[in-house]
Order: C-alpha cells, then sequence, then structure tokens
C-alpha cells in the first residue's frame, strides 16, 4: 500500500478517473469534496446559537465569538465551515427559521459553481491616450493586428475608441462615432467578424448600434445603463455590467470603511432586476478592478470573486496592467506584466469566465499551463 497526499485544489473528475468509482457514488462524493467557508456577518446571537446546533447536526462547522452563546442584542461575525452536500441540506433546515436565517438558506442554495473553461479578451485601442501604450493602435494597421490575434488564438478582440483611465474625458458621442465607423467597416469588409467574436467597448448606444449592425457580437459597457442590455438583446448579443465607483474623470474613490462585497452584490442585484428580461444573448458580470476602488478592495475582489458566483452569471475581470499592481509593487505600466498574469490566473482560479488583457499571448501561454496543471493525470 503506498499514500500520497494531494493538492486540495486537484481535480476531483481526474481523480475518479483514475479511481473508477460507480457513476452515483462519484457524484455524491463530489458535493462532499468541495469545502467553503461562508463569512456571516452582523448576525443576531439567537440566530448564531441555532445555526451553530444545525451545523454540528450535519457534521459542519461554524466558528463564532465565545459571548455569542451568551445571546444579548449585540450582532456577531461568525464563519460557517461545509462542503457542498452539507450545505444543501442546511439550506432546507434554515429555511424554517427566523432571525434572518433563511436569506441564509436562500445563499446556501446557490451551486458556485466555476466554470470549466475561461477565455481571453484581447484590447485594441483606436484612441492615442489609453493609459497601456503598447494597446494602441491605429486604423492602418487594424486588419494586420487583429489578423495576428485571431491566429494567436484569443476568444474576443475588444475595441476601444475612448479612454477611461483616471483624468479622462469623454470625447462626445459624434467625436466617437467618427473613430468607431472606419475601424468597425475594415471589421466588416473583411469579414473578421466570422473569426473571433468583436466587443465594443463603449457606452454610447448610437456606436454600439452600428457596431452590432456590422458583426460584433458583444457589448462591453462600463457606464451600466441598463438600457444598452436591451439593446444587445435586439441583436442576439452578448452584454457586460460592470461596477465602478465614482465617475471616469476623476475615479475618485468614494466609498471608505465599507464592505465592498456588499457595495457590488447590491449593485449587481439591483442591476439585473432591471436587465433580466433584456434577451442578451449572455450577461456578464465585472467587478470593475481599478474602477474607483482602493488596492486592498481590488485584491479582496479577485481573492474572494468566488462570492459572485452566487448570481449565476459568468464573471469577466480585466486587471491588466492597472495601478493597483504598482501600489503592492512600485512599477510603471509596461513593467507590469507578471503582475497582470499572477491577478489574472488568481482570478481563473477563483471563477472568471474572460480574462480581458492587454497581454493576449503572454495569457494564453498562461492559461494553458494552468489547464494542463489542473487537469494532470493521477500517475
Amino acid at each position: 500500500m503506498r499514500a500520497y497526499k494531494l493538492n486540495i485544489d486537484s481535480d476531483f473528475d481526474q481523480i475518479c478517473n483514475f479511481i473508477a468509482p460507480h457513476k452515483s457514488g462519484a457524484k455524491i462524493m463530489r458535493k462532499k469534496a468541495n469545502l467553503n467557508f461562508i463569512l456571516i456577518k452582523d448576525i443576531k446571537a439567537v440566530a448564531v446559537n441555532i445555526l451553530k446546533q444545525d451545523a454540528l447536526s450535519i457534521g459542519a462547522e461554524l466558528v463564532s465569538s465565545h459571548g455569542a452563546i451568551f445571546g444579548g442584542e449585540k450582532l456577531e461575525n461568525a464563519l460557517l465551515i461545509i462542503n457542498d452536500k452539507q450545505a444543501q441540506i442546511l439550506a432546507k433546515k434554515e429555511l424554517s427559521q427566523d432571525f434572518g436565517l433563511k436569506k441564509l438558506a436562500y445563499f446556501l442554495s446557490n451551486s458556485f459553481q466555476k466554470p470549466k473553461k475561461c477565455e481571453i479578451m484581447a484590447v485594441l485601442n483606436f484612441n492615442n491616450d489609453s493609459f497601456n501604450p503598447a494597446s494602441r493602435v491605429g486604423a492602418d494597421e487594424a486588419v494586420l493586428r487583429m489578423e495576428s490575434l485571431i491566429d494567436l488564438g484569443v476568444d474576443y478582440i475588444d475595441i476601444g475608441m475612448v479612454s477611461s483611465r483616471p483624468g479622462s474625458e469623454y470625447i462626445g458621442a459624434k467625436a466617437e462615432f467618427e473613430r468607431v465607423k472606419p475601424v468597425v467597416d475594415l471589421i466588416y469588409t473583411n469579414k473578421l467578424y466570422e473569426k473571433v467574436e468583436f466587443s465594443l467597448d463603449s457606452f454610447d448606444p448610437f456606436c454600439l448600434e452600428y457596431a452590432l449592425n456590422h458583426g460584433f457580437g458583444f457589448v462591453n459597457d462600463i457606464s451600466a445603463d441598463t438600457n444598452l442590455a436591451f439593446l444587445a438583446g435586439k441583436y442576439g448579443a452578448k452584454y457586460c455590467l460592470m461596477h465602478k465607483n465614482g465617475d471616469t474623470k476623476t475615479m475618485q474613490i468614494n466609498v471608505k470603511n465599507s464592505d465592498i462585497l456588499e457595495i457590488i452584490s447590491e449593485f449587481f442585484t439591483q442591476k439585473l432586476e432591471k436587465i433580466k428580461e433584456s434577451k442578451a444573448k449572455q450577461i456578464y458580470l465585472d467587478v470593475g478592478i481599478g474602477f474607483g476602488k482602493t488596492a486592498r478592495d481590488n485584491m479582496a475582489l479577485i481573492k474572494h470573486l468566488e462570492h459572485f458566483l452566487f448570481f449565476g452569471y459568468p464573471l469577466l475581470v480585466g486587471a491588466s496592467r492597472k495601478s493597483m499592481i504598482d501600489y503592492y509593487n512600485p512599477s510603471s505600466v509596461d513593467e507590469r506584466l507578471a503582475g497582470s498574469l499572477y491577478l489574472h490566473q488568481k482570478a481563473i482560479e477563483n471563477g472568471a469566465s474572460i480574462i480581458r488583457t492587454h497581454d493576449p499571448k503572454e495569457h494564453i501561454q498562461m492559461l494553458n499551463l494552468h489547464n494542463a496543471y489542473k487537469d494532470l493525470e493521477i500517475v
């Protein structure tokens, strides 16, 4: 007999392929193999005691303060340590409880399913003031650059015409369209949209509709204008809803000493209620790395990205060469490739479906190695 300690992140299905258990048994055990940490804030002490007993009765654990067991009016924080199977059982138990535990039951009933595959969205900017000069391209070299990205194997090409960097000012819809039209026409004339999916990074309806009429299939909206989701739905296109604090011009951080996960959760909840009937081909959620958030907030969003799988929509992450890297390791934009790769790998591990990057070649290499590591068979 030989025993080996495997990495806790090993793919359960790959291990089962090696062991060959009965399919029904593997299905049951898969739910027991994934351990979850559920942080619960501002829970009543009486609810802590109910939840603790219910959790222990099914083999889960609840970490709480010592004082919570004595009751009282003070709101407590707690950590629920639970696997997927236990979460399903506990959710049913808490549906019959009061003191806010019904809300927890609905939260636990979600699958938080991570995607099997992550896609790469390459960035091409046709303006001269984007924060990363290396992503800028002129119309005269547009087709050549796009074909090289297609040959590289990217899944999307995101076209930008105006900058959203801190300090930038919107040039106006008319000026934006004057930039959009010739590039979109090149894509349409050369039928490049048949080879890769094109996205327009814009919040102007006229520019977006022109692009959607000419082969584009993705609306990348940083304004969170819910009307644009319905525009995407009109053309059967995909739509990405992004969160930001403050306006693009100042990118002022206007949230202090707050719970960033809660802020963005409430934002998505409100916006999704408005766009769920939009008929967009697919809705993506983007937590908006760098858009009016502190470096710590940005890091927390990547580390706890899995939380947002609660909504049941795929997640897009774009931390490419952003200033949070400079905060933790002083560096200019052209020195932030390693930081971008690290942040995006973590985002993939934590549930991202699309990575938006200025460096698609390096990210495809990283993703290929990540997939090989994840899918490694037991030897």
